[in-house]
């Protein structure tokens, strides 16, 4: 139970970013195909794919939603009866977890009901509203000691102009590789522009609105941990807002020079999707901060900040571990000399501790540098077939950090795998370790379908 408890924090923010990005493309679809898609006029020709894959999307999220959002549960009740010693009724009637399977329930019915060859739109609007309602009762607005009205009301607009901007976005990419009719693609190009132009709007007002209680006074964007994190959403959302205007120019420019002007915004609107997804991560880390007006004490001063963000050349030098002991064990640590428990005492790192990450940090920065570098090559086609197998250099990352991420551990310390795993920091590692692999398989099988699609392409020329 005490590593459990040690690893909550990480584990929560991956269970609410997977269900947040879920939420986000559910809702999106709930909003998309019946305010969309239903008015569409012409040939249905290309039009029953769209909707049957469209619903295939929006069913599969929210399923992916109702999961994340029970396991939340579970999760936050097993961590309540852990730090509080309550019992499993009292734990299950905080208002987190009471939320969290409200929107498990909501998100099964919202499936239940996209599943149907042509879901009631009045029943699709209902659920979302009930789902992103259930988000907000967990957000800052809901959690203050006198919630307001108001906050709770920008949270849910927010929320639904996201949903409706950053969620339609796949539906909407699906659009235009699927319906075959060009009147149609026009017109659900324009109609999108308009939505997410006002949903942009709300967004960027709502935020402005809840930031100004939650940050308190100008030093809190820069001396807390929540600031921080709002400057870095802030930028996120300038980047999507560049990628919107070229997208908004394009559907301008089709209608002045033809469909053919449309050809570039699937590929713009996919990486709207990947700036949107880790401007959603952001967003949850953001939630699970402490509000800056909150944060008074321990704050860095100008000084400080400066230090910290000075430039300076990567450490590449790795130092050599220290010696073992007679008994294969690496001396004491700081923690365990000080009569501490190794596992507790994250704080506690010697200078070799710092060095050897600080080094492996910066090998690991190339790396990925190096791998983009390639992934940029690769699309110019230079690399042939080779170049569709860049994401796999990953997978060579995910091993190289698995050596060498955690000295004390297996291969490199004297720490057994499984035994390690009872280290907060180790088990974090690892996972991230194992979200590298994954993310790398995933986008190697999207490059080779990719590849496939430009070779059938090429050859029917």
């Amino acid at each position: 139970m005490q590593a459990f408890l040690s690893i909550y924090g990480m584990a929560d923010w991956i269970l609410r970013g997977v269900s947040m990005v879920a939420q986000t493309v559910a809702v999106g679809g709930a909003l998309y195909l019946p305010f969309m898609l239903a008015p569409l006029e012409g040939p249905a020709s290309g039009r029953v794919g769209l909707w049957r894959f469209c619903r295939r999307v929006l069913v599969s999220s929210a399923l992916v939603l109702c999961l994340g959002q029970a396991l939340t549960a579970v999760a936050l009740t097993a961590f309540l009866m852990g730090s509080t010693g309550a019992d499993l009724a009292t734990a299950m009637s905080a208002d987190a977890v009471i939320f969290d399977l409200l929107s498990a329930c909501a998100a099964l019915a919202l499936a239940s009901v996209a599943r149907r060859a042509s879901g009631a739109t009045a029943a699709l609007v209902l659920l979302s509203v009930v789902l992103v309602g259930a988000h907000a009762g967990v957000t800052h607005a809901a959690s203050r000691s006198q919630p307001a009205a108001a906050l709770l009301a920008a949270e849910t607009l927010h929320l639904f102009a996201l949903a409706a901007w950053i969620g339609g976005v796949p539906y909407f990419i699906a659009s235009l590789r699927m319906l075959e009719d060009r009147g149609q693609r026009a017109a659900v190009a324009a109609r999108f522009s308009l939505v997410s132009l006002a949903a942009v709007a709300l967004l960027v007002a709502t935020g402005v609105f809840m930031s100004v209680p939650y940050v308190g006074t100008p030093e809190g964007l820069y001396q807390t941990t929540y600031g921080l994190l709002l400057g870095a959403k802030a930028v996120l959302l300038a980047l999507l807002l560049c990628m919107g205007a070229v997208n908004l120019h394009a559907v301008r420019r089709q209608r002045r020079d033809g469909c053919a002007a449309l050809r570039s915004l699937p590929v713009l609107a996919e990486a709207e999707v990947g700036v949107g997804v880790i401007a959603i991560l952001c967003a949850v880390a953001l939630a699970s901060s402490p509000l800056a007006a909150d944060t008074r004490a321990a704050r860095p001063d100008a000084s400080e900040i400066s230090k910290r963000f000075e430039l300076a050349w990567p450490r590449l030098a790795s130092p050599a571990p220290p010696p073992l002991a007679a008994d294969g064990l690496r001396g004491p640590s700081p923690a365990s000399a000080a009569g501490g428990d190794v596992f507790e005492d994250e704080t506690a790192r010697s200078p070799f501790d710092i060095a050897w990450s600080e080094a492996h940090h910066h090998y690991a920065a190339l790396f990925v540098v190096a791998t983009g570098l390639v992934a940029l090559v690769s699309r110019s086609g230079r690399l042939g077939r080779l170049g569709r197998r860049w994401p796999l250099l990953f997978l060579a990352l995910a091993a190289y950090l698995f050596i060498v991420a955690d000295e004390d551990a297996w291969p490199l310390g004297p720490t057994g795998f499984f035994e390690s795993l009872a280290n907060p920091r180790i088990a974090q590692h690892k996972l991230m370790i194992a979200l590298v692999a994954a993310l790398a398989l995933v986008e190697w099988r999207a490059q080779a379908k990719s590849f496939a699609r430009r070779g059938r392409r090429s050859s029917f020329r």
